[in-house]
């Protein structure tokens, strides 16, 4: 009965956790005389997040015993060579996105068709540790690419995700997977530099059937009572970076606001909780949420990732605008607690589970 109890308790957290964490998300990625700029819309039915700072020298390992998953293979073990700073709804060490301090950015949308791979020599990390592995690893978009030959994500059975990644150095890459491989997109074969919820591939399809691509549809400015699908979203996304000037048009940060202003979502479901723009040269990160529309920002200079100090945590529901960076505050575990229960309470989990999940950041330890 302890482990029937035990692998409904894994199959739920699998179930819910994959397909439902971002449903339908936007992001994009441009590059104007070297001033790399990445957008994200969050569209979730949940608004609450913490923004971590996350610290480099840290060893860790995943949330991915034998006790809890079933999987064959080994897990991950590594060490972090980069602080970061991420936007988190499910606990500490689970972002949805982030930037690291080389300039690394890695956001995750819903992608229905994903499948990973099977069990395999290869460590493994569950779907949002691959983000945290990736800022803490390393500061290119190829070296991204490339560790797939290192680790591979837990193969759940279940709905997926996608990616977009970006670097400072001006490259910038779709990663998903396929019929249980990586698919990636990047220089040459990513002439758009766009991402929503269906895959690359179709997306452009879709797209060169509209005015500015190739066909004769007018671009969308239309959305129905299940807010702006994903192909229209990628269009609108896309049109809007093909026009930007920035000789007549506003600063590329403000003009990404105004691209995610014009893919958002207000349907309550999944209205867009979170916008987000990382200015990758300046390493400064701004954002609104759907209760606080005024416009935050952090510089990352402004941390200590030196991991002998304590982790830094933020609200981001927390009133004010402009810098945020006074009103980090030291991380206690209560602080994860809390929202692991918000974001875990409509799946009724065991509170065994959210005390474990919470606790997983002390398994980490300073190196």
């Amino acid at each position: 009965m302890k482990n029937l109890v035990r692998s409904l308790v894994i199959s739920i957290f699998l179930f819910f956790l994959v397909p439902q964490i971002s449903q339908s998300c936007t992001t994009f990625f441009f590059n104007h005389n070297g001033h790399t700029v990445f957008g994200k819309n969050y569209d979730w039915h949940i608004e609450r997040g913490l923004v971590f700072i996350n610290k480099r020298g840290v060893s860790k390992s995943p949330r991915g015993d034998k006790e809890f998953v079933k999987d064959p293979g080994p897990f991950a073990h590594w060490t972090s060579k980069y602080g970061s700073l991420t936007f988190n709804q499910y606990g500490r060490e689970f972002p949805m996105g982030g930037i690291n301090e080389a300039g690394l950015v890695v956001e995750i949308m819903a992608l229905m068709s994903t499948k990973y791979p099977t069990p395999d020599d290869r460590p493994a990390v569950t779907l949002l540790q691959w983000i945290q592995y990736q800022l803490d690893n390393f500061s290119k978009v190829e070296q991204v690419i490339a560790s797939d030959s290192q680790i591979r994500i837990y193969n759940t059975g279940e709905l997926g995700t996608h990616y977009l990644v970006a670097d400072k150095e001006g490259n910038c890459a779709t990663i998903e997977f396929i019929n249980g491989k990586m698919v990636y997109h990047t220089r040459e074969t990513l002439p758009i530099k766009v991402l929503a919820n269906s895959t690359y591939s179709e997306s452009m399809e879709y797209l060169k059937r509209h005015k500015g691509f190739g066909g004769d549809q007018s671009v969308s400015d239309s959305s129905g009572s299940y807010g702006i699908n994903s192909l229209n979203r990628f269009v609108r996304a896309a049109n809007m970076l093909k026009n930007y000037n920035p000789n007549i048009q506003a600063s590329s940060v403000d003009y990404a606001f105004n691209i995610l202003d014009n893919v958002a979502q207000s349907i309550l479901e999944f209205r867009t909780q979170w916008s987000i723009v990382y200015d990758i040269q300046k390493l400064r990160i701004y954002f609104r949420t759907f209760s606080n529309k005024q416009i935050r920002y952090m510089d990352l200079h402004s941390f200590d990732f030196s991991c002998l100090t304590p982790v830094k945590v933020l609200d981001m529901n927390l009133d004010g605008s402009g810098d945020m960076k006074d009103n980090f505050l030291d991380y206690t575990r209560e602080m994860n607690l809390d929202l692991i229960q918000h974001s875990w309470k409509e799946f009724n989990m065991p509170d065994s589970f959210l005390e474990r999940l919470s606790t997983y950041p002390e398994r980490t330890r300073c190196d």
